[in-house]
């Protein structure tokens, strides 16, 4: 074997390039994942603000059937429709009995 190729296998298998390869394994392991990690945190971020538009639509329409069910339960509205489609009307007064 040639003096060279010796040297060379020699240097290639020696501590200094082995903790080396090492080192940089470590570094690009540890920048994709810092890569990755931005990538998913962005996504996460995506999905929240979509869920938080979800929650405040869902919010504001539950305001609006609040109101609504508000409306359709005032007096006013009830008296109107009692006299009107149930034909009720108030007792006399003759016609009440009081209790004690």
């Amino acid at each position: 074997m040639p003096a060279i190729l010796r040297l060379i296998i020699g240097w290639f298998f020696s501590p200094r390039p082995i903790l080396g390869a090492a080192l940089t394994s470590v570094f690009v392991v540890s920048a994709i994942g810092v890569a990755y990690s931005a990538h998913e945190t962005r996504n996460m971020y995506r999905d929240l603000q979509r869920l938080e538009k979800s929650h405040d639509d869902l919010e504001h329409e539950y305001e609006k059937l609040l109101l609504e069910q508000s409306a359709w339960a005032d007096y006013t509205r009830l008296n109107e429709l009692a006299f009107k489609e149930l034909e009720m009307q108030a007792p006399e007064t003759e016609d009440m009995v009081v209790l004690r």
